[in-house]
């Protein structure tokens, strides 16, 4: 006999998935009854159900996430709920909220998960771009039209890369005013497919053959009250760390007599401890900037130890020198990676020396100190390679 025919309400077979970062019960699938995908949630012998009315799973697993936000929502607020539990302060939820009272409401609550320096470029983000335009507008009267309209002002300007961020910044907070009731519909829907695709454009570097340039013009630099930049510029080079990393290193982190920096995970874009083994010429250049600029606190400072140097600092350099569109402060990443590739040393090593990503993450947390033999042959080679190149301060006075 045929197995009985299924109702066409069921889950089609093969079509039940979790939604990610949420409990395991909520699930978005397909049936034969609707074109779209279905949202269910099941707590306690009930089954929850919701029609996410698309029939894009990545939007299913959105409308999913508010579908279980609501529904918590709804559970904690009843008076079932409430008659058994001591309320203090009872959950006022007002209808007029502008969009900066609640987009800062939202950051508060996100900067938990955050370290300060990223709530920071957040926060300047929306205050830069957003605030201006819409910080005083009721919420719920925002229309997609009005977003939109912004969004592309920005993108003219060919900030295609910021327009992205300042949307999925608009999504996340309209999630939030939506949980809150606030808001009935995210606005935010379908906005990045009207948005130019953002296209990933390298950081430029100089070529391996105009790197004695680059470091001679370094070497040379001299703006008033600015050395520090020139001394900033070699570490990297000679590290070849992001420039926070750098920027906003503490002496606490170095060890010198062992030839090691560590810089803690917090400072880490992976946040995991990253170990970068000294050259002898990094080492000796450390030692002239404790000499030259002495403090107990920040590395790169200009005559107040407890201040790093402006962000943007390293950068301006390179323009005062004349490398304006030819070679960013990231771009020592790629020239290194470039030298150290081309003379046989292992890729394996020199990704874990420019502290990528490492996709499992039980290794991950133990691959700190990996390699590291095989590192600090490696970097006392770099310092050799640019040593030729040009002095450090260490040998002769930047």
């Amino acid at each position: 006999m045929s197995e009985k025919l299924r109702h066409k309400t069921a889950a089609i077979a093969g079509t039940v998935s979790s939604v990610p970062g949420y409990p395991t019960k909520l699930k978005v699938y397909l049936n034969n009854a609707s074109p779209y995908w279905q949202a269910c949630y099941f707590e306690h012998g009930t089954t929850y159900r919701h029609t996410t009315k698309t029939s894009d799973k990545l939007l299913a697993y959105e409308k999913a996430k508010v579908f279980y936000e609501k529904l918590i929502l709804k559970k904690y607020q009843h008076q079932a709920h409430l008659s058994n539990h001591v309320v203090t302060k009872p959950v006022v939820v007002q209808a007029d909220h502008s969009f900066k009272e609640i987009a800062t409401q939202w950051l508060t609550r996100q900067a938990t998960r955050w370290t300060p320096a990223h709530k920071y470029v957040i926060e300047k983000r929306l205050e830069y771009n957003l605030f201006p335009y819409i910080a005083k507008r009721k919420m719920q009267l925002i229309t997609k039209a009005d977003l939109l309209g912004l969004l592309q002002k920005i993108e003219a300007r060919g900030a295609y890369n910021l327009t992205r961020r300042l949307l999925n910044d608009c999504r996340q907070i309209w999630r939030y005013a939506m949980v809150l009731d606030i808001c009935k519909n995210d606005i935010t829907i379908g906005l990045g497919d009207v948005l130019h695709t953002h296209t990933v454009v390298h950081q430029k570097a100089v070529s391996i053959e105009e790197l004695p340039d680059l470091m001679r013009t370094i070497a040379n630099y001299d703006k008033e009250d600015d050395r520090i930049c020139c001394y900033a510029l070699q570490l990297i080079a000679l590290t070849f760390v992001r420039k926070s990393e750098l920027t906003y290193a503490k002496w606490h982190e170095f060890d010198l007599d062992k030839a090691l920096w560590k810089i803690p995970a917090e400072r880490m874009k992976m946040r995991i401890e990253h170990v970068v083994p000294l050259s002898t010429q990094a080492i000796g250049l450390l030692r002239f900037i404790k000499h030259t600029y002495p403090s107990d606190n920040y590395v790169i400072n200009k005559c107040n130890a407890d201040v790093p140097v402006n962000d943007d600092a390293l950068i301006y350099a390179l323009y005062w020198m004349g490398f304006k569109h030819k070679m960013t402060v990231h771009g020592f990443r790629a020239i290194a990676s470039t030298a150290l590739n081309e003379h046989d040393f292992r890729s394996d090593v020199i990704e874990r020396q420019l502290a990528h990503a490492e996709p499992n993450t039980v290794r991950r947390a133990y691959n700190r100190a990996q390699y590291l033999n095989e590192r600090i042959v490696m970097m006392q080679w770099w310092g050799d390679y640019l040593e030729k190149i040009t002095p450090f301060s260490s040998r002769k006075s930047c």
